[in-house]
């Protein structure tokens, strides 16, 4: 596998959680996994680093970190500001059909197991909420915060707390969308991110 593709694999690996935080990452378990020489491995944790997806410990070796709550924070500011501002700008073009297919998207990811579905069909559901907005650099910024956030959805089984919170969010959501009221839609959604987006964070103590 050439570097990229191990940069993807990786990246993918410790968004979704696979790799927690805490994870020591070693050059000669990557490269026997991979089939290569260190030296490519070396270049896509250097990658990593500059990233933020890994961190360097004192003792030179390379892990994934761990999010503070001052990361987590920062996140949710970043993505409400850009969010809210996308349905403002969507919700007024929406049409039924948009806001149905929003519907039946929710109503699946309430039954799904698997994290990585749960994932599609939380970013179609926003998705089809923000489509209207006509801006595709918001759009696309927008996938790329969601993406940092990714590890969440293993913490959501069916028929968990935190799958039914997700889904009556979601739910709040589309009720004001369906009376175009933007102002409890933007409400409704600065709720949901505050609730459902913060990710797998520092135990209680740890610095920030």
């Amino acid at each position: 596998m050439d570097p990229n593709g191990i940069e993807t694999v990786l990246r993918d690996e410790i968004e979704r959680g696979v790799l927690p935080p805490g994870t020591a990452l070693k050059q000669e378990d990557l490269a026997a996994r991979f089939n290569v020489s260190r030296q490519p491995i070396r270049r896509v944790l250097e990658r990593l680093l500059v990233t933020g997806l890994l961190t360097r410990r004192s003792d030179r070796s390379v892990a994934v970190p761990e999010w503070s709550r001052k990361q987590a924070a920062d996140l949710v500011s970043v993505r409400m500001a850009l969010e809210t501002h996308a349905l403002r700008l969507s919700l007024p073009r929406l049409d039924e059909a948009v806001l149905r297919k929003a519907r039946r998207i929710c109503e699946a990811l309430l039954d799904e197991d698997d994290p990585a579905e749960i994932e599609e069909l939380d970013i179609a559901f926003h998705r089809h909420l923000y489509s209207g907005c006509d801006n595709e650099r918001l759009l696309a910024m927008i996938e790329d915060l969601r993406r940092e956030g990714r590890r969440i959805y293993a913490l959501q089984p069916r028929g968990s707390v935190k799958r039914t919170a997700l889904f009556e969010e979601h739910e709040a959501i589309l009720a004001a969308c369906t009376v175009r009221d933007i102002e409890k839609a933007v409400h409704s959604l600065s709720a949901h991110l505050t609730g459902t987006i913060t990710p797998i964070t520092a135990e209680e103590g740890d610095p920030e």
